[in-house]
């Protein structure tokens, strides 16, 4: 099955629940790590690798995402 688009009611269905704990360190050194829960399956692990590079996108003035890779969690 081939999904062209991902619909709300196809995220609802696919998605268990998603965990959002307290926000870590302060000013921009500040990081929100999130956890999502898929059915069946559970929470995904990344496995770590060389090959992802750092990425940042900046969503709206003064707010950016990053991904971190080779970060332990705690």
């Amino acid at each position: 099955m081939e999904m062209q688009t991902l619909t709300p009611i196809l995220l609802k269905e696919l998605i268990e629940k998603i965990e959002v704990p307290n926000i870590e360190g302060t000013g921009k050194n500040r990081t929100q790590r999130i956890t999502i829960h898929y059915r069946f399956i559970g929470a995904l692990e990344i496995p770590e690798s060389r090959h992802y590079k750092h990425l940042k996108l900046d969503t709206r003035q003064g707010v950016a995402v990053e991904y971190l890779p080779n970060t332990a969690t705690a």
